[in-house]
């Protein structure tokens, strides 16, 4: 029996996110610019555009390959500028449907235009009968918005969970349901906020001033299992105004396997 997708208290729920799939086929979601998902300069963070985009490219891929699957193995986000207005919205293309993979663009927009860009790579898997079910009808809008969320709103990453060692590149988070994937493992865009925090927080040490993730570059390795989990990065480039970092995210409790690797870089915000 097809299991029910995303749960309560979700990132994907949290985010507001609602998928609208026209009579072509063609498939484009929107969030709400809310301030909870702002960075210290106000501008809608990579971690939010990144979660936007895997779900609505995500939810193409299964309409691609159904009755198959689909799970995350990369994700490139670019941020180029600052959201303006209420919203943004996403429109995904695809790029290669193979038998094992799907790769898709997505860009997303504001009503002045294109604020960034992003590139996926999904793993087509077999049919499973416990799959979740999925909106795959022309015509469908799917809305992922809480019925009935937290008030007020935490901030993304509290909302998360995350524990930020303000001293080091470490942060710290446990398992738990708000950021399951339909494996139950992470889901892709909860990675890519770690990846953009850790950018962040990595910039803010080294050049102690408040900083934004402005690009990312994530590879998904394996599946949790266990958890807690623990991001770990490293400056690979150090220029004026940026870091660009490699980061690591491991499964503590399952011997600190390796989950994912990403590259990123976040600027200072002045």
């Amino acid at each position: 029996m097809a299991r029910s997708y995303p749960p309560t208290r979700h990132i994907l729920r949290h985010l507001r996110l609602c998928h609208q799939v026209d009579d072509e086929g063609n498939i484009s979601a929107t969030m709400p610019i809310l301030p909870d998902l702002l960075d210290q300069g106000g501008w809608l963070r990579l971690g939010a555009i990144a979660t936007l985009v895997d779900s609505v490219a995500g939810h193409h891929g299964v309409m691609q390959v159904a009755p198959d699957w689909v799970a995350t193995l990369q994700l490139g986000t670019v941020l180029a500028r600052k959201a303006e207005g209420t919203e943004v919205i996403a429109e995904c293309r695809p790029l290669r449907i193979g038998r094992n993979n799907v790769v898709t663009e997505t860009a997303i927009r504001d009503l002045s235009g294109e604020i960034a860009r992003a590139t996926c790579t999904y793993a087509r898997l077999p049919a499973r009968t416990d799959n979740p079910s999925v909106g795959t009808g022309k015509g469908q809008v799917v809305d992922y918005a809480e019925d009935d969320e937290e008030h007020p709103r935490p901030m993304l990453d509290d909302y998360l969970r995350i524990d930020t060692n303000p001293d080091e590149p470490v942060i710290q988070l446990p398992h738990h349901s708000r950021i399951h994937n339909s494996f139950g493992s992470i889901q892709g865009g909860a990675v890519a906020v770690l990846v953009d925090a850790m950018a962040a927080h990595l910039c803010r040490l080294t050049h102690k001033a408040p900083a934004r993730c402005t690009s990312a570059d994530v590879h998904y390795l394996a599946q949790a299992k266990a958890g807690p989990f623990r991001v770990e990065g490293e400056p690979l480039r150090i220029d004026q105004d940026t870091v660009t970092s490699r980061i690591r995210i491991v499964d503590v409790g399952n011997d600190n396997r390796l989950l994912d690797v990403a590259t990123a870089t976040a600027a200072r915000i002045e």
